[in-house]
């Protein structure tokens, strides 16, 4: 497990060759917990996002929590690997208009390669929004 501060866990991920994903969904790392694998990621949902009655498409939200969910996971390990999803579920709670979204993931389990994740996103007026759970596989980075 990782010793590093939050501080010190968003510098290294910044440190990372950016993601085209990460910089279309304007993502703001705002708290990371490496020791426990959780991480907190405001995004900008964008008036591009939305279908024809104002609100972001699920994929652009589904896209913010595979990001959170994936950052908790790598937090533990440095930011060494990167976490394939083999699997997720997304559950639609309310509609989500444009704006500063928050999203939280966490580290459910560990199972040899396999990691089971949560995550929580979070409207402009701090509702609970959008929940989802995922599995992914640990792979070492291409670039290491």
């Amino acid at each position: 497990m990782s010793e590093m501060t939050s501080a010190q866990a968003i510098a290294r991920l910044t440190k990372r060759p950016p993601v085209g994903a990460t910089e279309l969904l304007a993502s703001e790392p705002l708290e990371i917990d490496a020791a426990l694998g959780w991480a907190r990621i405001a995004y900008l949902g964008k008036p591009e996002f939305c279908n024809e009655r104002g609100f972001i498409h699920g994929g652009f939200l589904s896209a913010m929590l595979d990001e959170v969910m994936a950052m908790a996971a790598t937090a533990p390990r440095n930011f060494d690997y990167v976490v394939p999803t083999l699997g997720m579920k997304a559950s639609f709670l309310r509609a989500v208009e444009p704006g500063r979204l928050i999203a939280e993931g966490s580290i459910i389990k560990v199972q040899g390669r396999e990691v089971y994740l949560a995550g929580e996103l979070f409207n402009g007026a701090g509702e609970l929004a959008v929940t989802a759970s995922a599995t992914a596989r640990f792979r070492k980075l291409p670039w290491k």
